[in-house]
Parts: structure tokens; sequence; C-alpha cells
């Protein structure tokens, strides 16, 4: 895949505003407030400068009624995403042993 082919991978932050905090008219002081963080680490979150922690999933997944693995799939998936786009050529470069003859 070439750079300009890449669909840039959403961040857990534009996830949760457009799945949850926007339907539900939450504001990220809301938000915080609600979960006993600071109005920052969700802002952060919420703009892309903070990946999810395991602190903030356990939060979210009580406060949303999900599970904290909901939330640690979707942030280790958009990992994943980019750091795969990120070494595309040099992943290209490794032999799979699972393709050698025996």
């Amino acid at each position: 895949m070439e750079d300009n082919d890449f669909i840039p991978t959403p961040t857990i932050g534009e996830i949760l505003r457009e799945e949850f905090l926007n339907p539900l008219n939450l504001t990220a002081y809301r938000l915080a407030k609600d979960l006993n963080v600071s109005t920052t680490t969700i802002l952060d979150l919420v703009h892309g400068k903070r990946r999810l922690s395991v602190d903030i999933a356990l939060r979210l997944s009580k406060y949303f009624g999900t599970s904290s693995k909901f939330w640690l799939n979707i942030q280790n998936e958009i990992d994943i995403q980019n750091m795969t786009h990120a070494l595309n050529s040099e992943l290209d470069k490794i032999p799979s042993i699972a393709h050698r003859a025996s």
C-alpha cells in the first residue's frame, strides 16, 4: 500500500467523541468530573494527545457500561494499524517461516 492510499486510523479520542460524547450530549468537562479525573486528561485523549491507559479504560467501562477490554482492544487495534503502516516496508523484508518448504 502506498502512502497516498493510507487512510488514517481514528484515534481513541475521535471514537470516544463521535460514538459516545456527541450522541449523549456529554462534554469532556462533564465526563472528566464524572470519572473523577482532570479535564486535561479527557481533553488530551479526545484531541489525540494521549493514549488510552488502563486506568481510563476501567473508568470509561464503568461509566458507559462496557468492558474495559472494549476500550483497550480499540486502543490496541489503533496501535497495530498505525505501527503496521509505519513498518510496512520493513515488515515486507522479513521472511515468513510458514512459507518455507519442509
